[in-house]
């Protein structure tokens, strides 16, 4: 039975190619050359065995055995142990790595499938990996052991490094710019140009919004699981994009899963607010206590005070900026028990110019110490009729009395010459500014209408709140 039915397979395979030149193996139809239909009988086994070999056969074959007339066959490897003793064909199986279907080029025996792990390729279209749950990992030793289009992204895994710009990162995570031109990216390692920009960007893509936020975290040996314990980047403030005008830089941290916010700068006035959203000033601290300073060292050269005014901004008071007025004259008392306005024939500093004539005209609010200091005469026995006299100095706001003050001016000694008997008007006001201070003197009991009177003063004005 067999020997017959070989016979028959090889009538058919030398009648069958003569008519049609198409040979049809379980078919009397073939629609091939050769066109092999698998059988409907369980239990036949269906398939077609090419030749199978060992890489060690392949390579034992004569040189030159295989030519441009084998191009296109095809063998199955059954063995990709790499060949040994006579091997004269070996140039024919150098990309024989696994077992497998290969085909003859007319040069080498290469698989039918390029296996990334052993051979380049070139993909022929985009590709898609479908994971599903289904993990992928990649373990390396080397130093650029997976890189991305040569350094625009390098992964160092013998030191556990990311390099974008460079193979060889010296930190966890290493930027190099090699942009050429105007523009800089001034994070790591940029280059010279005109413009800045950020190397690394976070944004936001959400719907327009205030209160949006894009934000990098820092944890240190925080929570397992969740955001981190600081947080700084952008909060969006309005809903109008231009140019970044409507977000102002944040710093804040999480607890709870909740933002605290602790710091905002302003990006049009760069003002910097701690404990308030909306500053006013370069620096503005809302808290109690807000500033300590500790460790001050004393000026070598002119010092000034700092001082806070009511709307809480810290200023710097010196001798040009301090309210400050020294002035002298002499009140000349014509008439007796009549005040008489004071001249002011010296100013010995003015520094804000408030003191013009007799008066004073303050710039700001404030609380002001006053001192009006005259110096009164001693008169002979015989114009005050023995006893002497009284000196007054009065201080008016506006034409209203402030504070008035009085001394015994007496004669002089019998032996002695006449001398000076002074009077101190000293106070403390509340003054608005361009109200006036006025100074006035007056005697009492004296003959200053016979004999005038001839009193110095000084008026001292500054401000100390």
């Amino acid at each position: 039975m067999k020997v017959k039915h070989f016979y028959s397979l090889i009538v058919l395979c030398t009648a069958v190619p003569m008519a049609y030149s198409q040979v049809g193996i379980n078919t009397p139809t073939p629609h091939a050359t050769l066109d092999v239909v698998a059988s409907t009988n369980p239990n036949v086994t269906d398939g077609i065995l090419p030749p199978r070999v060992s890489k060690q056969q392949l390579a034992e074959k004569e040189s030159g055995i295989y030519g441009s007339d084998q191009t296109g066959a095809i063998v199955y490897i059954t063995d990709a142990t790499a060949p040994s003793g006579s091997i004269p064909s070996i140039a024919r199986v150098g990309s024989i790595h696994n077992t497998g279907y290969h085909y003859f080029t007319g040069w080498q025996w290469v698989p039918f499938s390029v296996n990334l792990y052993n051979s380049d390729g070139i993909l022929s279209e985009n590709r898609v990996v479908t994971q599903d749950a289904n993990t992928l990992a990649f373990t390396s030793t080397s130093v650029n052991g997976f890189s991305v289009d040569g350094t625009t992204l390098s992964v160092d895994a013998s030191n556990h490094r990311i390099g974008f710009g460079t193979s060889s990162p010296e930190t966890k995570f290493h930027v190099v710019s090699t942009t050429p031109g105007a523009n800089r990216y001034n994070l790591i390692d940029a280059t010279t140009g005109a413009s800045q920009y950020g190397i690394m960007a976070l944004r936001n893509t959400s719907a327009l919004a205030s209160g949006n936020y894009s934000l990098l975290g820092f944890t240190n040996n925080g929570p397992s699981a969740g955001g981190a314990n600081w947080v700084l980047g952008s909060i969006r403030t309005g809903a109008t994009l231009t140019n970044g005008t409507e977000e102002d830089f944040y710093i804040g941290n999480s607890i709870g899963g909740i933002l605290n916010e602790k710091m905002r700068i302003n990006p049009i006035t760069g003002n910097i607010g701690i404990g308030t959203t909306a500053a006013t000033n370069r620096l503005h601290i809302n808290s109690n206590n807000p500033v300590r300073l500790e460790g001050l060292q004393p000026s070598s050269g002119s010092t000034g005070t700092l001082t806070v005014n009511n709307k809480g901004v810290v200023q710097l008071q010196n001798s040009s900026s301090i309210s400050a007025v020294r002035g002298t004259g002499s009140a000349i008392i014509t008439l007796n028990n009549t005040l008489t306005n004071t001249v002011i024939s010296t100013k010995n500093f003015d520094n804000l110019n408030e003191l013009t004539g007799n008066t004073f005209t303050p710039v700001s609010t404030g609380l002001y110490k006053i001192d009006f200091i005259i110096n009164y005469p001693q008169r002979t026995v015989d114009e005050d009729n023995g006893d002497g006299y009284l000196g007054y100095s009065k201080i008016s706001l506006n034409g209203v009395q402030q504070s008035f003050t009085s001394t015994k001016v007496t004669v002089p000694e019998a032996s002695g010459t006449p001398s000076f008997v002074t009077c101190t008007n000293s106070t403390v006001l509340k003054m608005s500014a361009g109200e006036i201070l006025s100074f006035q003197a007056l005697s009492f009991g004296s003959t200053a209408d016979s004999s005038n009177i001839t009193a110095p003063f000084a008026i001292n004005v500054i401000r100390i709140d």
